[in-house]
């Protein structure tokens, strides 16, 4: 039996939490501004593709780059490129070292800091061309080089071997059942990419059959294949990218494809660091999560919805997707952007429904995140009329309602351009492209619009994916994962059912991203901001004695980021800014001044390369 006072007691208790429910909904509702856009900002007041830094030609720049190769547009160019458009430092390119020893005598350039090889371009039989690789070390010049010669002229040619750090060829070709990354090359610690369950087969998509190579000492490998069945020491499992260091500079060798994407931005940092005491670099810092077609509001593919959940489409969102959405995005380190479908096919009598934009708006905006707008659609309506369909229903909802980001889908370019033309998207400033795994993974896609590329998908991961997403964090300190919704809107197989799709997408934010959580989450527009800044950033940075001073310009008072690696070697403090820790031996550092000073700790064990 419970007293009359503790029943008077447990109402009273319960009327206040009642009370209290109730005052914090009315609070929620009445600070929930949703029907206003708060990242829609003047793109005028912003910088712009006039402002944004023009990397120099090799002139004045103390820390350059050369590619030679016979095609600047080769993809191994473009990468190269792009990487010293993003670390602001000047390349030219020459289709021969004619050409290039022809600019060196008549004083047009200074010596490159790094030197990028085309292999494919290079005549490996002719011993003078050698010779002059190997004058480039004595000089100074770090060669790196894209791709590996022919393994039997390497086995037949000691100069060859020598130059790329070979003792022996082991194997004209082997098969290993995995390649390891180790750790200090790439941001993201030591990486196995070794499939040992029937399920992880599906990720393994690494060429794993390669030349095995015995290397010399003197050198140092960033990555190796894992061996079947071999007894061989570690240190002599057949290298993947390596180095080989002579008295006045560095040999870094590649075998493999791994330029031709945007994975090489990653190496060339890596190699970067490799070849000085510490390295100081800008970077973007900004994570986010794009839910692309997400949410739809038009009760559409009926007849699949109730086959495969027993309820409409626009339950299945409501009910089933945004509660394990939501759950996964405040678990995970990445800025949350949905961008809306009103509806998928403009050409059945489904129009998208009264109050579901009012009711996703409120819920996106509880959590902190964007709404955009999806350009995708499965009918065949024009860009136009899609635009048009959209406007109506949107302005209907919310009048006056604008967006900052939007997302192109499949569109065309000239599609895009017509989207973008559009009254109802005067607000966007930034455009989230599927990732095409190309190197200008950021940019401007015109003079006040910005783009930027997804990095990897939040449904799949296999290990040529992670490598990629290592490399653009290490280069950029960014990413962009993009969850495609319009698999469970319109599945093709039991592999779009919500239920693996989430599973897939919750095991990848929660783990595959932990490691890169001190940078910061951002919605796409908020990356925006950033990436304008990156791009119009100009810094000049040098060491005296245990001291770092760091100079930013074209930003005005807004912070700036920037990753400091270093050997052996501790950050003590840091004036004008703040740091964290991402790694041993690696730093973000925040700029908030134009001015910044970086104290190192003086260590015994200082790096030799």
């Amino acid at each position: 039996m419970v007293s009359r006072r503790n029943f008077f007691a447990i109402t009273i208790v319960m009327g206040i939490l009642f009370f209290l429910f109730q005052f914090s909904n009315i609070v929620k509702e009445r600070w929930n501004h949703y029907e206003e856009n708060s990242y829609v900002i003047k793109k005028e007041d912003l910088p712009t593709s006039r402002t944004a830094y023009q990397a120099r030609q090799n002139t004045e720049a103390s820390e350059s780059i050369v590619y030679v190769g016979r095609n600047s547009s080769k993809t191994c160019a473009e990468v190269a490129a792009n990487w010293a458009s993003y670390m602001k430092k000047g390349i030219t390119t020459y289709t021969s070292f004619k050409n290039y020893d022809q600019a060196i005598t008549a004083k047009k350039i200074r010596q490159p800091k790094l030197m990028l090889i085309e292999s494919s371009d290079i005549n490996w039989k002719d011993k003078t061309e050698i010779q002059k690789m190997q004058k480039y070390v004595d000089a100074g010049i770090n060669l790196v080089f894209s791709r590996m010669p022919d393994v039997t002229l390497i086995k037949e040619n000691e100069a060859i071997r020598s130059l790329l750090g070979i003792y022996s060829v082991e194997k004209d070709q082997t098969t290993t059942k995995g390649i390891q990354l180790y750790e200090g090359f790439l941001l993201g610690g030591n990486t196995f990419y070794e499939a040992k369950t029937k399920e992880e087969k599906k990720d393994q998509d690494f060429d794993l059959e390669f030349p095995w190579y015995k290397l010399e000492t003197g050198t140092k490998c960033y990555m190796r294949g894992i061996p079947k069945n071999s007894k061989e020491k570690s240190e002599n499992y057949p290298p993947v990218i390596w180095s080989k260091s002579f008295v006045n500079a560095n040999v870094f060798v590649i075998n493999g494809d791994f330029m031709e994407d945007s994975t090489g931005l990653g190496i060339l940092t890596g190699i970067l660091c490799e070849t000085n005491e510490y390295t100081i670099y800008p970077v973007v810092n900004a994570q986010n999560l794009v839910l692309a077609n997400y949410p739809g509001m038009a009760e559409e593919n009926d007849a699949k919805m109730q086959e495969v959940y027993s309820q409409s489409l626009r339950g299945v969102f409501r009910d089933i997707v945004w509660p394990s959405v939501s759950s996964v995005y405040e678990k995970n380190n990445l800025g949350l952007t949905c961008m809306l479908a009103p509806q998928f096919d403009y050409k059945d009598k489904n129009e998208p429904k009264d109050n579901d934009l009012e009711y996703y708006l409120k819920l996106i905006n509880e959590e902190k995140g964007e709404a955009g707008l999806s350009g995708y659609q499965v009918s065949d309506t024009t860009i136009k009329e899609k635009m048009k369909a959209d406007n109506k229903y949107i302005q209907k909802q919310i009048p006056g309602y604008q967006f900052a980001s939007f997302y192109q889908g499949e569109l065309s370019e000239k599609e895009l351009a017509d989207a973008l033309n559009e009254s109802m998207l005067k607000g966007v400033r930034t455009v989230v492209e599927d990732s095409d795994k190309d190197s200008d993974v950021i940019g401007y896609q015109s003079r006040y619009i910005t783009k930027q590329k997804s990095v990897i998908s939040g449904f799949k991961h296999t290990y040529r994916d992670d490598f990629r997403m290592k490399s653009v964090e290490s280069a950029l300190g960014y990413t962009s994962v993009l969850a495609d919704m319009s698999k469970v809107a319109y599945p093709e197989s039991e592999e779009d059912s919500w239920e693996k799709l989430s599973e897939k997408l919750a095991s990848y934010t929660s783990s595959y991203w932990k490691v890169f959580e001190d940078f910061d989450k951002t919605t796409t527009a908020e990356t925006d901001l950033r990436i304008r800044r990156f791009l119009a950033l100009d810094y000049t940075q040098e060491k005296k004695d245990d001291t770092i001073t760091l100079d930013v310009n074209n930003i005005g008072d807004a912070a700036s980021w920037f990753i400091l690696r270093t050997h052996n070697r501790k950050i003590d403090k840091v004036t004008g800014g703040s740091y964290k820790k991402i790694e041993d031996d690696a730093w973000l550092i925040q700029a908030d001044k134009s001015h910044v000073t970086i104290k190192l700790k003086t260590e015994e064990n200082l790096y030799y390369h």
